[in-house]
Parts: C-alpha cells; structure tokens; sequence
C-alpha cells in the first residue's frame, strides 16, 4: 500500500498540451503531478477555468470539445448521433439519409 501511496502522491507525471483547432498558435500546456494541474503555461488572452493546484479531471476533455481544442494532438469530442445512432453506423442508402440530410453533412 505504501508503493501505491508513494505513486499517487508523488511519482504520476505528466504533461498534458491543448492546442486550438483553428488556430494552432494557441497553446496551453500544463503538468499533472499526483493527480493535481501544476505549472500552467498559457497567453495572458486565453481564458482557462482551471488553476494550479486544483484536481485533474474529466471536465479538461469537456471544456476542450467545448472550445475547439484538442488534446495531446487527438479530439475528445464524441461522435455525434441521431435518435441514439452513431452516424457512421448509418450507411449510405439509408433512409435517415435522405429524411435528415443535415444530420450527415460535416
């Protein structure tokens, strides 16, 4: 038990780089030790609701799909879907195709 506490405390480390979609001179990156943001690394312009010492979380990935930004190079938007579907689960000549054509166009 005293290795695992020595790892959560001490020995996680990470470094996690948000970088805009659009725009990719718009860089945050940030450092996660022992499950908490340290060393945030951001432009004075670029609004960041999360501050130094607080707990590492999912809510990071909810606010990059929210703000266009991906993370660690990869988006964590989920794919979208109609009535439950994924729509890359839907093919071609379906008829949700032609009943909802905005539903499929990117």
């Amino acid at each position: 038990m005293k290795k695992f506490d020595e790892f959560l405390n001490e020995g996680y480390k990470r470094s996690v780089k948000l970088e805009h979609k659009n725009n990719p001179r718009l860089v945050i990156t940030f450092d996660v030790i022992g499950g908490r943001i340290q060393n945030i690394d951001k432009p004075d312009n670029i609004r960041f609701p999360y501050h130094e010492g607080e707990p590492y979380n999912r809510g990071v990935e909810t606010w990059c799909c929210n703000n266009n930004y991906l993370m660690n190079g990869e988006d964590q938007c989920p794919e979208p879907k109609i009535f439950g579907v994924k729509i890359s689960d839907v093919s071609q000549g379906h008829k949700w195709r032609y009943l909802f054509p905005n539903k499929f166009r990117k």
